[in-house]
């Protein structure tokens, strides 16, 4: 079969991902070597371990020089627990006392797990997210009430809860991978087909709109105060000038034991709007397009080759473009608005959660170095506003 043309079990197969949960990977039932118990326990009491100031004491009577598994999901679940542990063993007093190097007993089994995934060594949207949930009833509904994260960083409920947020957003996203596949089956020379084309575009607002819907849910369980002062700085990268590691972090017995920059954990490493681009041919230039590259390297392997698949065989935009018809070119435009009202959405909970809690006078002093950048060190604002109007400007005339 021609490669532009995948099925979508195929494509389900080829890159990780599925019609019923997206780009989300259940590793909820993996078990690994016994030889990586001492860090799955200490993991598993990071938030304890943390608050009583010994998670570094903890981490440093690890020995990591263990065989890093072979398994897909068993190498996530390492590297779940190893970037939950970095991110513990830095950022435990806040931006106070933060150590130059990690530990080689982290820094060497992490970077050879990443590696392995392709991936970063910090914690990041796969491992934070995609790969960190589980159901309470396997029968029942994928929602908040019936799932848990398996691992989370200090701060009380609302950090399980940021994380549910996102993971159920993931998988409402769900449906798009199907109707992704589907229009540019019926976009494509040989296959062309309008109606079916439609039926496809058709899906995605829909889509968004349940997206929507569960991103407004992070009011109930997250406050944004919480979220400023406690929460983010544990999903917070270093370097690139950025204080209290502007140089970057040594990982000992790894490049070199040079400071090395990474970006924190970011919503931008989700594959979804990455991939809802890809598909209907919406561009970025300049700084935005560099950060939206950049941070592809952060997702996983299969799912950054998803987004590479999809960009260099949609015909989608194009078509839309030559076929002079109303129905198509109005089905792709409602398709423009509703990424478009979801990234406008995202930048006004961006304003709710750190912009205006950064302007407190009793904010947290002690994260200061994140005060004007997002976790992923952009400047978020300028970012998300860029974004936004390459959005909007992929609307076409009917």
């Amino acid at each position: 079969m021609d490669p532009s043309t995948l099925t979508l079990e195929q494509v389900e197969e080829r890159f990780l991902v599925s019609r019923d949960t997206g780009f989300l990977l259940d590793s909820s039932q993996v078990k690994l070597q016994t030889c990586w118990s001492p860090f799955e326990e200490v993991a598993e009491q990071l938030t304890k371990n943390v608050e009583n100031r010994i998670i570094r004491e903890k981490v440093e009577e690890l020995n990591g020089d263990k065989p890093i598994p072979d398994g897909k999901l068993e190498q996530l679940c390492l590297h779940r627990i190893l970037t939950f542990l970095t991110a513990g063993y830095i950022w435990q007093d806040g931006e106070e006392t933060v150590p130059m190097k990690l530990p080689r007993c982290l820094a060497v089994p992490l970077t050879r797990v990443s590696d392995a995934l392709g991936m970063k060594p910090i914690l990041s949207y796969p491992s934070m997210i995609l790969a960190n949930w589980q159901m309470q009833d396997t029968d029942g509904p994928f929602d908040f009430r019936n799932l848990n994260a398996m691992y989370q960083t200090p701060g009380g409920d609302g950090a399980e809860w940021f994380i549910l947020t996102h993971v159920v957003i993931e998988q409402r996203f769900a449906p798009a991978i199907e109707a992704i596949v589907n229009a540019m089956k019926y976009s494509t020379a040989g296959t062309e087909d309008n109606v079916a084309l439609v039926r496809a575009l058709e899906i995605i607002p829909g889509v968004m709109v349940d997206m929507m819907r569960t991103f407004k849910q992070i009011k109930d369980g997250v406050v944004p105060e919480q979220f400023y002062d406690e929460l983010r700085i544990f999903y917070t990268g270093w370097g690139e000038g950025k204080d209290p590691l502007p140089e970057g972090l040594i990982y000992e017995g790894v490049y070199g034991d040079q400071p090395t920059s990474m970006k924190g954990g970011s919503a931008a490493q989700s594959t979804t709007l990455q991939i809802l681009d890809a598909a209907l041919g919406i561009t970025h230039e300049g700084g935005q397009k560099e950060i939206l590259d950049e941070v592809r390297d952060y997702m996983l392997r299969e799912h950054r080759n998803f987004c590479a698949y999809v960009r260099k065989n949609s015909n989608i935009r194009h078509y839309v473009e030559r076929c002079n018809n109303t129905d198509v070119i109005k089905a792709y435009n409602k398709c423009i608005s509703a990424i478009r009202g979801f990234r406008g959405l995202h930048k006004d909970k961006v304003n709710d959660y750190i912009r205006k809690p950064s302007e407190r006078k009793d904010r947290n002093k002690h994260v200061e170095g994140i005060k004007d950048t997002g976790t992923g060190s952009t400047p978020y604002l300028t970012f998300l506003k860029e974004i936004n109007e390459d959005t909007d400007k992929c609307k076409l005339s009917n």
